[in-house]
């Protein structure tokens, strides 16, 4: 063979083999994120957060490219009503990844098949001051204390409810008297229904109870605390029920535990398919103008008006939207967890010749929805409103132990 053919064949290898390269290199674009960009909610949504899934909510997925997409959670994170991921990657309509939010750590992995997204979030919420425990209710305790010009042998001291009340006029010891009063209601009632409570990782709040059974309360008990062993005779030993997660949330945010309720959840629990929507019409609600939702209120409680301030409808808005501040402390091995005098400042104080509270415990009794039991407390409450001005400290809420 001559030199110029082996020359030649050596040229058209050499083109074949580079043209083959050339082939088997060319990368195949992956446009799989345009399948993605939409907003999903109802049926074309599977949410799940940790072990347990999600009905009601709406995610957004937007980009440009398949590297830059862009997640819109709304009012999924605790205490975030809207949450943006960015710099998702998508390959083969598929995404994951990490990311920090305002209040979490949020680990994220999801997809898209015929148009219905799958997403998995699994979440650890910011928590400086060591508040994720599962916790007990503080023991019933009595012991002597002294107001009023007398000391009682027998005051409650300790329970399941926290109450620091001061408030001293020329007449009586109030805070004393009535902190012990209220102690010894928490003390008694609560443990018949409530066993323990978790504060989760993932920013849930959980909690075993009592569903279904008899609370028993003797009104005598309301001036006249029983003895320890007397409550505790009341308390179930058995039929505890773990509460289904996700109704209620907690995250910390300007060193106050926030806890708030997800109503749309709560309602979708109940009504299962039924609540498509309903998340919506929440918020809605929840936003109007007080005037508006005093109206509404009024409507389906059959009254004619509900004699409560705009000032205090804001601010249950406020929480029901935002979520409710509660101040922390722990002390002596107990965790207290409760609402301060400013929290209670626009619902307890003196409008004219009542107060918001006085208003809406009597409303609520006429209307049977305060059992009559428990309305009879209600003789307690006019004293702490008519000396409001003089209540320097006025904290109620949980006496827990940390298990």
């Amino acid at each position: 063979m001559s030199k110029k053919l082996v020359y030649l064949f050596a040229l058209i290898c050499s083109i074949g083999l580079f043209t083959g390269c050339s082939d088997d290199e060319e990368e195949k674009v992956d446009n799989s994120w345009e399948e993605l960009v939409g907003d999903y909610s109802g049926e074309n949504l599977v949410l799940s957060y940790g072990d347990m899934a999600l009905t009601g909510k709406k995610v957004s997925f937007s980009a440009t490219s398949g590297n830059n997409g862009k997640l819109l959670l709304n009012n999924i994170i605790p205490g975030e009503n809207e949450t943006t991921i960015s710099n998702v990657e998508v390959k083969n309509s598929e995404f994951s990844g990490t990311a920090t939010t305002t209040y979490a750590n949020v680990e994220y992995a999801g997809s898209v098949k015929e148009k219905v997204m799958t997403l998995k979030l699994t979440v650890v919420m910011n928590d400086p001051n060591g508040w994720a425990k599962t916790y007990s209710l503080a023991d019933y305790t009595t012991g002597p204390l002294e107001y009023n010009g007398y000391e009682n042998p027998n005051a409650v001291l300790a329970g399941a409810g926290y109450v620091n009340y001061v408030c001293v006029t020329s007449s009586s010891d109030y805070g004393t008297s009535y902190g012990a009063i209220f102690r010894g209601l928490f003390g008694i009632l609560l443990p018949q229904v409530l066993n323990s409570v978790t504060l989760g990782t993932d920013g849930t709040i959980t909690a075993r109870y009592i569903k279904e059974g008899k609370i028993e309360f003797d009104t005598n008990w309301i001036f006249q605390a029983p003895a320890k062993e007397v409550v505790e005779a009341l308390i179930p030993t058995s039929d505890w029920l773990d509460a289904p997660k996700h109704l209620a949330y907690w995250f910390h945010k300007d060193g106050k535990l926030y806890m708030k309720l997800d109503l749309g959840n709560i309602i979708g629990q109940a009504m299962g398919s039924n609540a498509d929507g309903m998340s919506e019409i929440i918020t809605t609600v929840l936003t109007s103008e007080p005037a508006q939702l005093k109206q509404l209120l009024a409507g389906l409680l059959k009254v004619s008006e509900i004699p409560v301030s705009d000032e205090t409808i804001a601010l249950l808005q406020d929480w029901a939207v935002n979520g409710i501040p509660m101040s922390t402390k722990t002390e002596n091995g107990h965790t207290y967890i409760y609402l301060d005098k400013n929290a209670f400042d626009p619902i307890m104080k003196m409008r004219d010749d009542s107060s918001d509270f006085l208003n809406l415990w009597n409303m609520l009794s006429t209307a049977g929805i305060i059992p009559p039991d428990a309305a009879m407390a209600g003789m307690l409450l006019p004293a702490i409103s008519n000396n409001w001005d003089a209540t320097e400290a006025f904290d109620l809420g949980l006496d827990l132990k940390a298990n």
